[in-house]
């Protein structure tokens, strides 16, 4: 395997990040950040900022006027620097116009070619400025990033709010509820729902690595599948990018309280009991889902 230096690392960093890497320079950067790690907080981030921004923008493609406009810029521009190009004579000089600005006559100084290696690096420096303010923002233990109702809506939208083959499936929630506490150590309520048949759990990865219950109930004569994520709340507090909803926590004090927000078009439903907090999500409203959880006691 190769050996690469800091200096090596670090030029391949947007490479290794962007998947362009072959799988020698990917191995020997990956061997190289384990003894350096501060080059491994930044992959760390880069990686993170990149999930980040294809989750929270999406990519369309440009109008055609914007197109065309880009186009009709880049002639002009190149009809300009043709002319730039050409030898000054007294014939084309215009000793009569207003006299520029040392800026502009320091700019118009430059070739072609360096006046775009200059704009590039413009660019370059407030691209790293960029990452280098949202990894600061990024990791500050001061405010989280991912919102537990969003990505239960998430999750829910993802799988098509079809089933998922539970990892332990049992109609019983008594015996989902020895399983958890027997097998993964989580002490929690399983609920009862109205109308709704338990199927089972399943050790759903909610977050990067970060696993926890997915309890889900079917409605046959109706073809629904509701899912209920179940956390530990010092877990979420343990967390580093994950908190709930403001709100919710708000509003969510005893037993009977829970809160509905609106996501990506569907409705998720949380509270919590006993130190653990659900989120509910189905294509039912919110509030006609909250009725069906029996310990709520909810009346629409």
């Amino acid at each position: 395997m190769m050996k690469l230096t800091r200096k090596q690392a670090i030029k391949l960093l947007t490479a290794v990040v962007d998947q362009e890497a072959t799988q020698d320079e990917k191995s020997a950067f990956m061997d190289y950040i384990k003894n350096d790690s501060d080059l491994h907080e930044q992959y760390k981030s880069a990686l993170l900022i990149k999930k980040l921004l294809s989750e929270r923008l999406q990519r369309v493609n440009a109008p055609d006027h914007l197109k065309k406009r880009i186009k009709s810029l880049l002639e002009q521009e190149a009809g300009q620097t043709q002319l730039q190009d050409l030898p000054m004579t007294p014939q084309v000089r215009d000793n009569s116009s207003e006299p520029q600005s040392s800026v502009s006559r320091f700019y118009q100084s430059f070739k072609p070619a360096m006046r775009y290696m200059a704009a590039a690096a413009v660019i370059l420096f407030l691209t790293l400025t960029t990452i280098e303010f949202l990894d600061r923002s990024y990791n500050s233990d001061s405010q989280p990033i991912f919102i537990v109702e969003n990505y239960t809506a998430q999750h829910f939208v993802n799988s098509g709010g079809q089933f998922i083959d539970p990892h332990f499936a049992t109609t019983s929630t008594l015996e989902a509820e020895n399983y958890l506490r027997e097998h993964h150590g989580i002490e929690m309520t399983v609920p009862e729902l109205t109308g709704a048949q338990f199927a089972g759990v399943v050790l759903a990865d909610f977050l990067d690595g970060f696993e926890t219950p997915l309890l889900e109930y079917i409605q046959p004569d109706i073809d629904e599948t509701i899912y209920i994520f179940a956390f530990n709340v010092d877990k979420i507090t343990e967390h580093k990018y994950l908190k709930r909803d403001d709100a919710a926590v708000e509003i969510c004090k005893t037993d009977h309280n829970f809160y509905v927000a609106e996501i990506e078009n569907h409705h998720v439903v949380s509270w919590m009991w006993d130190g653990n907090w659900y989120s509910a999500v189905s294509n039912h409203n919110g509030y006609d889902l909250a009725s069906l959880v029996e310990p709520l006691n909810y009346s629409p």
